[in-house]
């Protein structure tokens, strides 16, 4: 190859959470409305939950979320780096040669939340009736309250919501939430998960449900939830050819998903700005020392 040769820019999208971020790994693709190339940098956190992403009363993430962020340098010294003013990080954002902006992340927890603890409030006994219109029957079985399941939602996105709040205001504007996916179809694969059995109809609109609060909250945030139910599932049921292994997305149900988000990101270029950069460099312009903080009042 010839040095002279033209190097093209990478998009990365930084996909972190529970065992649903696997099926993005090593995941390259051109997106389709500019032709640049998207390269999913993955983390996976074993065992990751809504609940337990963070923790309100400490104020601490999940140590593998934050050790993440470190790592592909979005965080230094506790601090976002695309907002540094630190001179360390000015010469790193100038050595990559790439405008610097906020990072696009998306999380993906919520699946073992839904089939956990909230499951087991209807199981094969149980069916429940939702907040809103859905094409799933209700099953002749006794009912568990809707605020019974709204409770236990609530319980387990309460500390998620908190953790994106201050992501939020930590200056990272370019998350999104992946939804949880549609269940399998397989009740055999749910016997031999849960130990114990409950009809695809009933899993199916208590994941619709979990999705429900998930976007109303995440949205409250400005934030956005990636979700592409219909395009996976027939009849609101998840597609035969999307169900991979009664519990992941396939790699190609999953790039379903991450064009979504990068659409979304390249329709919302709003986000993108980087202010407190574009006053640095207005300092610099003026001949003003960026880096002294007498130089950034006023």
């Amino acid at each position: 190859m010839s040095v002279d040769a033209e190097v093209e820019a990478v998009l990365p999208v930084y996909i972190v959470g529970d065992s649903h971020s696997l099926p993005y790994r090593h995941m390259v693709f051109r997106e389709r409305w500019t032709g640049a190339w998207v390269m999913a940098r993955t983390k996976y956190i074993r065992g990751a939950t809504a609940q337990d992403f963070y923790n309100p009363a400490t104020g601490e993430f999940h140590p593998d979320f934050i050790a993440f962020l470190e790592y592909e340098g979005l965080v230094r010294n506790g601090r976002a780096t695309h907002l540094s003013m630190d001179e360390v990080d000015f010469a790193i954002a100038k050595a990559v040669g790439q405008a610097v902006k906020a990072p696009l992340i998306m999380i993906t927890v919520g699946e073992i939340d839904v089939r956990g603890p909230i499951l087991q409030l209807l199981k094969d006994s149980h069916d429940f009736v939702p907040p809103f219109a859905t094409t799933l029957p209700l099953l002749d079985k006794p009912l568990v309250p809707w605020d019974l399941i709204d409770e236990a939602i609530e319980a387990r996105l309460g500390p998620f919501i908190a953790g994106l709040q201050q992501l939020v205001a930590a200056g990272f504007k370019r998350v999104y939430v992946q939804s949880v996916v549609p269940p399998t179809r397989q009740e055999a694969r749910i016997r031999e998960l849960q130990q114990y059995d409950c009809p695809v109809s009933v899993r199916t609109k208590l994941v619709q449900a979990f999705n429900w609060k998930l976007e109303q909250k995440v949205r409250s945030l400005n934030l956005f939830v990636i979700d592409r139910w219909s395009e996976l599932t027939e009849g609101d049921l998840l597609r035969p050819e999307f169900d991979f292994d009664g519990v992941h997305l396939p790699p190609k149900g999953a790039r379903i998903l991450l064009e979504a988000l990068v659409d979304h990101a390249i329709d919302s270029r709003g986000l993108v700005a980087n202010h407190p950069r574009y006053e640095l460099y207005y300092r610099m312009a003026c001949g003003l020392d960026p880096f002294q903080p007498a130089a950034l009042e006023s």
